[in-house]
């Protein structure tokens, strides 16, 4: 059997609805011939009557009633799947999974939800925050569209596509009265906290004050905590912290010439979705906010 074509359900449930040819060909927008060949080659189709015909008007058989009814139900899916793929079109509706490394993600990722989420509230956001080597994986493995991350994967980029989002001034942060804002001895050094930057190497500058091996912590929260709590120094961009250097909670001792470059990974086999063109769109936007106020992100 062929499939059915949606304008003859769609023009059996008007004339169960109308039960009338002339009226219900004037809401179609046909004529009553092209009407009735269509029911015609419905039940034809269908092997049923649908209709009953006689000098009284028309009326639907019982099987015509069942047929139009669930009729009605398969065009309101139909209608429904056509908006839904027209807003998906638009990156207005839908679902995307993507990811971050925990420093753009505490630079990026509120202001990017709260931007998102006001103006695309039928997409459904599923993010995920690991470090570079976990988000590769998850690339690689189809879970995530894309990620963003400072890191650069130890692994053969060729199947990637790379582009740079922004370029993030490194930092060294402290405790608001620090031993390092007072007078420090030369030989005085401190515990060193990250994230998961295992690929830089700590900068000379700053390397002078360093204690020991580097402490690697991915929760931002915690790596905020810690300093706040600690004589530790961090290593980090001022711009994944501003609300805490806002509040006088850290500092941000100095900057270093170095800079961190933030890049969105993607695989080059695969097409780009509206929905991750809209975020790759509010991201640039994002970090252009961030380059222009110093740090402070906006949406």
């Amino acid at each position: 059997m062929h499939m059915i074509d949606l304008r003859h359900l769609r023009n059996l449930v008007v004339l169960a609805k109308r039960l009338n040819y002339v009226r219900a060909a004037e809401e179609l927008g046909i004529t009553q011939p092209t009407l009735t060949r269509s029911i015609q080659s419905l039940e034809r189709q269908l092997g049923l009557r649908l209709f009953d015909r006689d000098r009284g008007g028309v009326s639907l058989t019982p099987q015509g009633r069942l047929i139009a009814d669930r009729a009605s139900f398969l065009l309101a899916d139909a209608a429904d799947l056509e908006r839904h793929s027209r807003l998906s079109a638009q990156g207005q509706s839908g679902r995307i999974r993507f990811g971050m490394a925990p420093m753009p993600a505490r630079a990026l990722l509120p202001a990017l939800l709260s931007e998102r989420l006001n103006e695309t509230p039928m997409v459904t956001n599923e993010v995920v925050v690991r470090d570079v080597e976990a988000l590769w994986a998850m690339l690689i493995g189809g879970e995530i569209e894309f990620f963003v991350s400072p890191d650069i994967p130890l692994h053969d980029l060729s199947p990637i596509r790379v582009e740079l989002l922004g370029r993030f001034p490194l930092s060294l942060i402290l405790r608001n009265g620090h031993p390092l804002l007072q007078s420090p001895t030369p030989d005085t050094r401190f515990p060193l906290l990250r994230s998961s930057w295992s690929g830089m190497s700590v900068p000379d500058e700053v390397q002078r004050f360093v204690l020991g091996s580097p402490n690697v912590i991915e929760d931002f929260s915690a790596l905020a905590s810690a300093t706040a709590a600690t004589d530790a120094v961090w290593l980090s961009s001022a711009y994944a912290i501003q609300s805490e250097i806002m509040e006088g909670r850290l500092v941000e001792f100095f900057r270093s010439d170095r800079n961190i470059d933030v890049s969105i990974y993607s695989l080059a086999r695969r097409s780009r979705t509206p929905l991750a063109g809209l975020l790759y769109a509010s991201l640039h936007h994002l970090v252009r906010d961030l380059v222009h106020s110093g740090g402070k992100a906006t949406s």
